[in-house]
Formats: structure tokens, sequence, C-alpha cells
């Protein structure tokens, strides 16, 4: 058995009547205010009372914790020490507010015998922060102190948390709420990290409290790779023995995707580990749709539970991604199918080897109360990961290339979040990984069909109560998503295919697929487009396009031979990275349309500013106009996670 079972609690605090988008943290964006109070007062209580409820349905799931975001609007540096806010500072106010509002529900939490632990961004900063600390460098001894005050004030003003989760790996960017707080990649080595962890395990150690370092990273500096490197891994914890530290880390070695073997650092030597799991599933339509994580969570979580390196595991129901509808939420904070995942997982955690079907049917049938549909219900969320796997994946890739650089390559790719993505080089990619793409296809067309088949016997049903008739329209969604992936696959990967072999296809046949993939896309916005609780997917990316291939087949042809010999430059010769890829791309696209005129000089800019140590500044203006152009980069690059300068740096 798992004993400490930690989930995330951001979840009741959305508001869907206001804009959602990112996903990645407590909605702080939603209830700051840039007037006084500087809150949403009633937005903060309604949450509270409602994570309430969450917390007691947490607790009978089997969970014995919570983590909550964030320090930097936690801390008002009110100890006595030197004032870093004014009186009247809305940073001040803010963290006053939100100190006397989680204190309720901490109280509660510590009554229920759960822990409490806050997160924190490694570097946060806010605009008082900045003027009093001067450079905002790893190595200034003034942000060093700031920091130790900081995690210092959070212990001593909210005694009923238990410890500090910091993250180092992907602050900035549209991570920030403009200016007011802000994350800095500072700590990208690992002495950097180490010297961190020597700055703030001081006060952990003194406060009898914990401090869990997580090794999630997206590939910047050197210790980019350090959620999949074991030799990173070993040089930055490897002598690290205070029982005050732990380290978190994903069950898999990229992102919380499929199809992945277990991540290579689980178990290694150093602090014992926190091991993280998703049971909203932000790359599989943000828990608006079924996915089973029977088998996939079942695996992992009994390898941990054999592992004595293992000190926990941290559920994440609504933690994660761009994206996303008022559905994912539910009435609670959570969707049907969400709520069940979590139970699941937490039930895996006290006992892998229970019998998880059983689990499912009986879950749904309490909660559905009607045995017909809840089987109904259940045969499909227990058949969805392989619906998923199928469907929405292109299966397993036979010839995927694992890593490049720090990173390791995701097997999705082809759509981020709820975007698909017309990026020449990830179709490239799949195309050749995938192996027999005819196959995939079939087996995607096979996938589509079953879940059509699901969705339609879950209509045929009598409609008895709201939570039935969500999963009635979740599934007829689950096909619709299901059907236009399909088409969109079998537009670009026969195209790469060709582009690949060099057999230029008849113009006719590519502006033929190009209207078969449009059609798609409007019958799909036709059907989601209104809706706010299920939304359409974010189809601009493809729709542009499809729009440039049936007005310009013999150039998207050019560009997609160009963007196969980068890929297989890549794949077969040396290693360029992402940014040296797109650069190769615009490169090679430059030669093949020389004679174009501006495409030919974009082409040629592409190459030039990616390959070319330009600076961040125009790096940052010109690649996301090169890339939507060029079909470089997915256009989700540009909006979520570090800022591009981040990377370029």
């Amino acid at each position: 058995m798992i004993t400490r079972r930690l989930a995330d609690i951001s979840g009741p605090f959305f508001d869907p009547a206001k804009p959602i988008r990112n996903w990645s943290a407590f909605p702080y964006a939603q209830i700051d205010l840039p007037h006084p109070p500087y809150i949403d007062a009633a937005q903060l209580r309604w949450g509270v009372e409602r994570a309430k409820a969450q917390l007691h349905a947490l607790q009978a799931q089997g969970y014995t914790g919570v983590v909550i975001d964030h320090l930097a609007h936690l801390v008002a540096f009110d100890d006595g020490g030197e004032a870093i806010y004014g009186a009247d500072s809305p940073t001040r106010l803010r963290a006053l507010a939100y100190r006397a509002a989680f204190g309720a529900l901490f109280d509660l939490a510590v009554a229920l015998g759960m822990e409490v632990f806050v997160t924190t961004d490694m570097q946060w900063s806010t605009p008082e922060l900045r003027r009093a600390v001067g450079p905002l460098e790893a190595t200034n001894p003034r942000l060093a102190a700031l920091n130790r005050r900081a995690v210092a004030e959070l212990f001593r003003t909210l005694p009923q948390v238990r410890g500090l989760v910091v993250r180092v790996g992907e602050a900035g960017g549209a991570h920030n709420q403009g200016d007011a707080y802000a994350g800095h990649m500072l700590y990208t080595t690992p002495a950097a990290l180490r010297a961190l962890i020597h700055t703030l395990l001081p006060v952990c150690e003194a406060e009898g409290r914990l401090l869990i370092v997580r090794t999630w990273s997206v590939g910047i500096g050197d210790v980019g790779d350090l959620i999949c490197s074991p030799t990173r891994y070993a040089e930055t914890f490897g002598d690290l023995t205070s029982p005050a530290l732990l380290v978190s880390l994903k069950h898999g070695p990229a992102d919380f995707f499929r199809l992945l073997p277990p991540n290579p650092t689980l178990g290694l030597p150093g602090p014992r580990q926190i091991v993280e799991f998703q049971n909203r599933r932000e790359y599989e339509l943000f828990g608006l749709v079924p996915s089973s994580i029977a088998d996939l969570h079942g695996a992992a979580l009994a390898r941990a539970a054999a592992d004595p390196q293992c000190a926990g595991i941290w559920a994440w129901n609504s933690t994660g991604g761009w994206g996303g509808g008022q559905a994912s939420l539910g009435s609670a904070g959570w969707s049907l199918w969400t709520e069940l995942s979590s139970a699941l997982t937490a039930a895996l955690a006290v006992e892998p080897s229970m019998d998880t079907e059983q689990f499912v049917r009986g879950w749904m049938r309490r909660r559905l109360g009607e045995a017909t549909f809840a089987d109904a219900a259940s045969d499909l969320y227990l058949d969805s990961a392989e619906l998923i796997e199928r469907g929405w994946y292109l299966g397993r890739l036979p010839r995927a290339a694992g890593r490049v650089g720090g990173v390791h390559l995701a097997p999705l790719l082809w759509v981020w979040w709820m975007r698909p993505t017309a990026a020449l080089p990830i179709w490239a990619y799949l195309a050749e990984a995938v192996g027999d793409v005819a196959a995939a296809l079939h087996a995607g067309e096979a996938a589509a069909t079953r879940v059509a088949a699901h969705a339609q016997r879950l209509a045929d049903m009598p409609p008895f109560g709201d939570e039935a008739a969500f999963v009635v329209t979740s599934a007829r969604y689950f096909a619709d998503a299901l059907a236009l992936a399909q088409a969109l696959k079998g537009l670009m990967l026969p195209l790469l295919v060709a582009a690949r072999r060099g057999a230029a296809p008849d113009p006719r046949d590519l502006r033929a697929a190009a209207r078969r993939a449009d059609t798609a896309i409007s019958a799909h916005r036709a059907t989601w487009g209104a809706r706010a609780d299920f939304p359409a997917l974010e189809l601009d990316e493809m729709a542009q396009f499809v729009a440039a291939l049936e007005r310009h087949p013999r150039v998207i042809w050019l560009q997609a031979k160009a963007a196969c010999a980068a890929v297989g430059a890549l794949r077969h010769g040396r290693s360029l990275g992402l940014a040296g890829a797109a650069g190769a791309t615009g490169l090679v696209l430059a030669l093949l349309t020389h004679r174009r005129g501006r495409l030919g000089l974009a082409g040629l800019v592409a190459g030039l500013a990616l390959v070319a140590p330009l600076r961040r500044q125009a790096l940052h203006a010109s690649l996301p106009w090169l890339s939507r152009h060029l079909h470089l980069l997915p256009s989700i690059f540009f909006e979520a996670g570090p800022a591009v300068t981040e990377w370029a740096g």
C-alpha cells in the first residue's frame, strides 16, 4: 500500500462563467482584481466552500492530502524584516486575503487527518520583489535571502502546511499574470538547482516541514532532461540524504501521455520519491470524454508500491493544459469521468491488484443508479483507453525516435490539447514513426466506428438525469472528435508519406483531399462551435493549412518535401534540436522555392532565423509569423508554456 496519497484541489475554485484558458495552476487570474479589494471575495468564498466539499470527497476516495498553488500569492513579507510591499500594496493585501481564506480550508484538511502542500515556481517574482532584489540571477544572495524569508513566512502564517513543492522547469510565458506575478527560469543547471535546494532545505528542516522538488522540465538548460535522464538525476540529487527532501516525478519519461515506457529515473538512489499521475487527462480532451486510467495507472502504481524509494503519489484532477470546456468542471470542480478516474487511482494505490472492471461498474451503478445505463457507461469507460490509443493517438510508433535533445518525444504530437497542428515536420516524423500508415488509419477508423456505436447505444436509452445527459453528450462528442481526427490524419499522413518517397501526386488529388478535410472541419464546427461546455476543437491552424493546400497544392507539396528532408536529417544524420529542425526546413524550403519571390525569401529567412544566433527579440517577433506561413511548428507553442525566448536562450 502507498500510504501518502495526494491530490490537487484547484478545480472547485474555477468559475465556469469566466474565461478559462490556462489550467496549469490555481485560477488566481480569475479572482485577482486590479482595484480594491483586489480580489473577487465572492468567488473566493464560493471556491472555498466547494473545495471543502471536495476535501470530504477526496478523503472518502482514499486520499491523505492535498496540493494547492502557490507561494507568490501567499507571502506578504510581514515578518518584521525589510519591507518589500507597502501597507496598501495590492500584492500584500491579496496575500492576507488568500491566507485567511485558505486557512479555513486547511483547518478542515487537518481535522480530516490530511496533509497540505503548497507549490511554487522558481523563480517567482512581483514588481516590488524585482525592485528589492536587483539582478534576477540564481547566484544573487539577496534573492536567496528573500526566498528563505518567503518560505519561513509561509510556514509561520499557515502552520497547517506540511511542505513546499518546487518547480523550476516551466516558469514564465503563459504562466505569468502580466508582470504582477511572473516566473523566471534561473535554475537551469544541476549546480544552480542544488544551490536552490541548499537555500530552502534548512528552512524546511528547521520548521519540521518537507521540501519536494519536481523534476518536470521542458528541455531548457542543462536540467532540461532532468525528468528522464538518470545521469542528470544522479548529478542533481544522488548524494542528497536529508529526510526532509523528496523528489516528485511523473510516472512516464515525458508529460502525461500514453504508450510510453516507465520513467527511467524512478527508484534511483537519492531522496525518496513522489510519483505523479493525471486523472483529468489534459491531452485526451480534458475530462470531456472518458479516458480510462485503469491499466495505465494500475501498472505504474504496482511498480511504485513495490519500490522502497516511493514515498507517495500525487494525482492531478484539475491541473494541466490549455483549452477544455465548462463540462470539464462538472458541477463540483471535476467531471464525472475525472471523478471516477480519481477514485480508481486512489483505490489502486491502496491495492494495485484489485479488479478494476468490478470497481468501475460498482462505482457507476452507485453514481448513476439505473443499472442498464450505468453498465453501458462503464463499457464506454473501460473501452476508452484502447479507443484513445488507436483513434486519438496513432497506436504504438514502431519507428519512434525516443528523444530529441533533452525532451522525450510524445507519441501524440499531432494534436496539442484541443488544437490539431498542421506543422509539417511533426507530420513528417509521425508518417515515418508509425511505420504502416495504412494499418494505423484502419485502426483509427475502427476506433471511430466503435465509439460511435457506444454513443448510439447510450443515446437510445431513456434519459433520466443531468449526469446521464452528460454521459450521452460526452459519448457523442467523443465519437465526433475521433471522426474528425481520422479525417485529419487521413489527409496529412498520406501526404507526408508521398513526400518522403518523392512520388508527386496529382494536384487535383491534393485538392480533393483538402476538400474532404474541410468538410469534416466545417461539420465539427457546426455541431460544437457555439458550445462552451463541449467546445469545438481549435481548428484555425488546420483550416488555414487546408485552405492553402486547396489554393496552392504545389507549394504545400514542396513544403512537405522540405519537412521530410529536415526530419530525415534529424533522424538519420546529426542532431539539430527542435529549432534546428525548423531551421533546416526553412533552408530546404528556400532552395526549393527560390523562384517564387516572397515565399523563397520567407523560407531563407526562416532557416537563417532559426539556425543563426539572432537576438531574442528578433526571434520572438519573427518566429510565429514564419512558422504560420511555412507550417513549421504547432501554433500552440507560441501561446502555452515558457516564452519562446526561454527556448532560444
